[in-house]
C-alpha cells in the first residue's frame, strides 16, 4: 500500500524489465523516481520493457548494466562473457532508438536523470 510510503522518495526502479502498467503507479506516486533499463532491451524478447520505455518519459529513465549480468545481444560471448559499464552504450542506443531521440540528446538526459538521482 503506497499511502504509507513518503512520495518524495527518491527511487531507482532497478533493472525494470517489466510492463508500462506494473510501474506506471510508481512513477504517479513518487515523483522523484526514476527507471533504470538494461541490456535486456536490446533482446527481442524484451517487447514488454519496450513498450514500457516508450510511455516512460526520458526524464525518468536511467541506464543500467547489472554487470555481469545481461550482456548486449550485439556483443557475442567469444568477444566478452560479461556485461561491465563499457557495453552501456548498447543500452543508451537502444534507448534513442526507441525514443526516436538523437544519440546525443539521450545521452545528454541520461547523464542528467543519473546527476539528479544520486545527487552527483
Amino acid at each position: 500500500d503506497l499511502k504509507w510510503s513518503s512520495p518524495d522518495l527518491k527511487l531507482d526502479g532497478h533493472c525494470f524489465t517489466g510492463s508500462y502498467p506494473v510501474i506506471e503507479p510508481l512513477l504517479k506516486h513518487f515523483p522523484n523516481m526514476s527507471v533504470g533499463f538494461t541490456a535486456v532491451l536490446t533482446y527481442s524478447s524484451a517487447w514488454e520493457a519496450r513498450e514500457a520505455l516508450r510511455q516512460i518519459p526520458l526524464d525518468r529513465i536511467i541506464v543500467e548494466t547489472d554487470a555481469p549480468y545481461f550482456l548486449p545481444r550485439q556483443v557475442p560471448k567469444s568477444l566478452c562473457q560479461y556485461a561491465h559499464p563499457g557495453l552501456a552504450l548498447h543500452t543508451v542506443r537502444e534507448i534513442a532508438r526507441v525514443k526516436e531521440e538523437s544519440l546525443s540528446h539521450t545521452l545528454a538526459a541520461l547523464r542528467e536523470n543519473t546527476t539528479r538521482l544520486y545527487n552527483l
